[in-house]
């Protein structure tokens, strides 16, 4: 399922990162990477706010549908 998909305060495992090389690259390098525990702390129009690792973290809904959780 991918993040867009997901309820408010879940927790959630990242299975993998989807998308052209600029924008994996760009996930990850913000903490997104395969095997991490994320929470979803709210939405914000159709995108969330999500705390990775020690961060909280907004992504619009184009990136958040690159990630799989």
């Amino acid at each position: 399922m991918v993040l867009t998909q997901v309820q408010t305060n879940g927790k959630y495992v990242i299975h993998a990162v989807r998308g052209d090389s600029s924008v994996r690259l760009h996930l990850e390098g913000m903490g997104f990477v395969p095997g991490t525990k994320l929470s979803v702390l709210s939405r914000v129009g159709q995108g969330v706010v999500v705390k990775v690792r020690d961060s909280k973290v907004a992504l619009d809904a184009n990136l958040a549908q690159c990630i799989l959780v």
